[in-house]
């Protein structure tokens, strides 16, 4: 009897709906920009009570077998014949139905009001994801807790908050299942690992890769340290010319000098832990006189640039070509810069010697003041201790004169920096602060 009498007040309230539907005024061209907000608010509101009562009833209707009863059809079927739905609208409608039906918390606050149509597809989500770490009770429990947190969290936000109710719910099961969570991805990690490099044929060498969280960790913590240590300078900035690098160039920057310390500092493997190797495949007096583009590291073409910079504080291998290219001889390795002449310089310049550059002397690189190529020769007398990036700066052109920065020793032999005409029209030279006199700081 008060299954009839339920039934029939769903009937007549269904019946009232549809006719409040029908009586709706459609002229609102009077109202205020208020009233049309609160409007499309009561509507909305309507409609995902109306929409959640639906879902409801054909959950409650398939539980019961009611379309093979009455049409002798499944509940799919008879929803495309009836509601005009693709099979694909039916067969959506009627999963929802089944996960609200199977709920009745969240069924009855759909029902209400108090929890919207996105909010129900969330709350249902979150619980699918945690139902097989919970017992009924705990089940129940999460969906209260949902139903709950809808009042104040949006769809998006409850969507994400499975691990804060499996924690509330069941602390055991959250810590294990974190656990667990954490040792797949760091399986999947490790597995996925890779480095590629992709030599572009432009002077530039790509590469993308993909490295465990924790050991990527580390490495940026590195390339930090050195990004902060390689911050412009205040002379640098002054110079019209010195454009500020973004900070992608910046990390660029931070891994030069990284690998350029691990070369210094002889920590790879004996089989490559060294400076690298200049490997002269031309004529060795061509080199001497040129220095330019025609040289060849591996398979990469040099620009006459870095082939001088690499020829500074490098080793040569001098390759004996014949007639066909072919590889007759390489000759034993020869260091430019012995340990005796690096550790004077060490001593004397204290590290980079560009105003306001704090690189420690281990990365840095030995500058001939006079260029190698140019037949200056190897001595204390004609090197100075430079940065990657101040090495770059102050490297002369062979041919081209341009407005930029060298280094020349003064009179008591300490380096000291010559600006370009661009910075100062004098072009008064400028020393770093280590390497000013007491007697003159004081």
């Amino acid at each position: 009897m008060d299954e009839t009498r339920q039934l029939i007040g769903t009937a007549e309230a269904l019946t009232r709906v549809h006719a409040a539907l029908d009586a709706i005024d459609q002229d609102r061209a009077g109202l205020n920009p208020a009233e049309r907000l609160e409007l499309a608010r009561q509507a909305r509101r309507a409609a995902d009570r109306v929409q959640a009562l639906a879902q409801v009833l054909v959950g409650e209707a398939d539980a019961h077998e009611a379309s093979m009863a009455a049409a002798g059809t499944p509940m799919s079927s008879w929803l495309a014949l009836d509601g005009k739905l693709s099979k694909r609208e039916s067969a959506g409608l009627l999963f929802d139905a089944k996960a609200l039906a199977e709920r009745p918390v969240l069924g009855e606050a759909a029902v209400a009001g108090r929890v919207g149509a996105g909010q129900v597809r969330a709350i249902t989500k979150v619980i699918e994801a945690i139902a097989p770490q919970l017992d009924q009770a705990q089940a129940t429990q999460a969906e209260e807790l949902l139903v709950g947190l809808a009042g104040r969290l949006d769809s998006e936000q409850l969507a994400r908050s499975g691990a804060a109710v499996l924690a509330e719910v069941a602390p055991t099961a959250a810590e294990e299942l974190l656990e667990a969570t954490l040792q797949r991805q760091a399986e999947a990690a490790y597995q996925n690992r890779s480095l590629m490099f992709t030599n572009l044929r432009n002077g530039s060498t790509s590469f993308r890769g993909s490295l465990p969280t924790a050991e990527c960790a580390a490495w940026i913590a590195i390339l930090d340290a050195y990004l902060e240590s390689q911050r412009r300078n205040l002379v640098e900035a002054r110079d019209p010319l010195s454009a500020t690098p973004s900070r992608g160039q910046r990390y660029a920057d931070a891994l030069i000098a990284m690998v350029g310390r691990h070369q210094s500092s002889r920590r790879a493997p004996s089989v490559g832990g060294d400076r690298p190797r200049v490997v002269v495949t031309v004529g060795y007096e061509t080199l001497v006189a040129h220095a330019a583009g025609a040289g060849v590291l591996g398979d990469t073409q040099l620009s006459a640039g870095d082939l001088r910079r690499l020829c500074c504080d490098a080793e040569l291998v001098p390759a004996v070509l014949g007639s066909e290219s072919e590889v007759l001889d390489v000759g034993r390795a020869h260091r430019l810069v012995t340990p005796a002449i690096r550790q004077a310089l060490t001593l004397r310049d204290g590290g980079c010697v560009f105003p306001g550059c704090d690189t420690r002397p281990a990365s840095c690189e030995a500058h001939h003041l006079i260029p190698w190529w140019d037949g200056g020769a190897t001595a204390l007398s004609n090197l100075a201790l430079l940065c990657h990036h101040h090495h770059g700066l102050v490297e002369p052109a062979k041919h081209a004169r341009r407005d930029q920065w060298e280094i020349r020793l003064a009179r008591d032999g300490l380096p000291e920096v010559i600006p370009p005409k661009r910075y100062d029209a004098r072009r008064v030279p400028l020393r770093h602060a280590r390497l000013v006199p007491l007697k003159e700081t004081g």
